[in-house]
């Protein structure tokens, strides 16, 4: 745990280091500021209530997760210190956990930041606390398995361009195919679609019901994904 602590550690360091760390979460926190003052949040007589917010958050995140992730194995691969850190005493395992780590931590960071809103909407409002706490949970389940995703398009290249859009591309259009097509399939195709449905998943979260098989989901895809990015790592040794 010693190890994948010095690697998380390093990592984070390294994003906020880094402009583009500060460049994805005020593009983040931009996109969602547009989005609570268009659906007019705060207008008198309106609910008190992110659900807008929340509603377009996950396919926000399809874009926002990959940029974070991207650079976590491709520069090692760029700048050659890979090499370094796969004959250092620590296992794939240990350094992939702690990038992943790492850019799971500053992307939960970057969440926090638009608990501005809810202290906006205690003041001028009476919000469901019960239903936001359960939707922002289920935006870091979505940023868990996300981010396992943007750590294995990483794992592919070493380029980080490449990998944003290895990470964002196949995330944007599943999320939005499998939630345009559930609705239209029928039979057993309409089942799958529905137990892999991201924006579905997400959904429950946001209504306030906090689900066994939600969060089984969310786990097991994130961890199916650092399992891929271990074995691709571990390819590179016979390379």
């Amino acid at each position: 745990m010693r190890n994948v602590t010095a690697i998380m550690q390093r990592e984070l360091l390294s994003l906020f280091w880094s402009p583009i760390g500060y460049i994805v979460i005020a593009g983040f926190l931009l996109i969602t500021g547009v989005i609570v003052l268009v659906s007019e949040t705060f207008a008198p007589g309106q609910p008190a209530s992110l659900r807008s917010m929340f509603q377009y958050t996950p396919l926000i995140l399809t874009i926002i997760i990959p940029a974070i992730s991207m650079r976590a194995l491709s520069e090692e691969y760029r700048t050659g210190t890979i090499e370094t850190l796969t004959t250092a005493p620590i296992t794939d395992f240990e350094m992939v956990f702690g990038k992943y780590l790492a850019s799971l931590a500053f992307y939960v960071i970057m969440l926090a930041c638009t608990l501005v809103y809810l202290v906006l909407l205690e003041i001028f409002g009476n919000p469901d606390w019960g239903a936001t706490l359960s939707a922002y949970f289920g935006l870091v389940l979505v940023g868990v398995l996300f981010t396992a995703f943007g750590i294995f398009a990483s794992s592919l290249t070493r380029n980080q361009i490449v990998a944003w859009i290895l990470g964002a591309v196949p995330l944007l259009l599943f999320a939005w195919f499998s939630f345009y097509y559930v609705s239209r399939a029928e039979g057993w195709v309409r089942e799958v679609l529905q137990q892999v449905n991201v924006m579905g998943r997400f959904e429950q979260f946001a209504r306030g019901s906090v689900t066994t098989d939600g969060l089984v989901f969310f786990l097991a895809s994130a961890a199916f994904f650092l399992f891929v990015s271990v074995k691709v790592v571990e390819s590179r040794r016979w390379r």
